[in-house]
C-alpha cells in the first residue's frame, strides 16, 4: 500500500488501492487523489471510449498517460464502480510506501525520502552486477 507521486514534481496522484490489473502492460487506475489529474483535451464520450484523453498533471503540466471510458469492461476492479480507466506511463510515476508516509519517510544516504521509480521496483541482482552485454570491457595490463 501506499502513493503514486508525479515524477516531476512529485505531487500526489493516485492511492495503491486503486490500481488494478487491465491486462493492457501499463499501469492503471480507477481514480486519482482529488483534481491532481486533469484531463487536457475534453474528447466526446466515444472518443475517450476508443481512443482515450490525454492526462496531465496538475501542479507541473507533465505528461502522465491517457484516460478512457472502459472501466465497465474491468468486472470485479475498482474500474468497475468509477467506469474509467487512467491508463499512465510508468515512467511518469514514483511511488511512496504506506509505511514511508506514516514514519516520516525512509531515507538514504543523502537524507532524500526514498521513493522506488516508476509501476514496480527493479528487479534486484546479487552483488549489484551488471549484465555481461553492460560491463566495460576488461583492460589487460603490458
Amino acid at each position: 500500500p501506499g502513493t503514486y507521486l508525479c515524477a516531476g514534481c512529485q505531487t500526489p496522484l493516485f492511492e495503491s488501492t486503486q490500481k488494478f490489473h487491465s491486462g493492457t502492460g501499463w499501469p492503471s487506475f480507477a481514480e486519482s487523489i482529488g483534481t491532481h489529474v486533469e484531463i487536457a483535451n475534453h474528447n466526446n464520450p466515444l472518443q475517450m471510449t476508443l481512443l482515450g484523453a490525454e492526462l496531465r498533471c496538475q501542479t507541473c503540466g507533465g505528461h502522465l498517460g491517457d484516460v478512457f471510458a472502459d472501466g465497465k469492461l474491468f468486472f470485479g476492479t475498482p474500474a468497475f464502480q468509477t467506469g474509467k480507466r487512467y491508463c499512465i506511463d510508468g515512467a511518469a510515476l514514483l511511488f511512496r510506501p504506506k509505511e514511508q508516509e506514516q514514519e516520516g519517510g525512509a531515507h538514504n544516504a543523502d537524507n532524500d525520502t526514498v521513493l522506488v521509480r516508476g509501476d514496480m521496483p527493479p528487479p534486484t541482482k546479487p552483488n549489484g552486477d551488471l549484465p555481461d552485454w553492460l560491463k566495460p570491457p576488461t583492460i589487460k595490463a603490458v
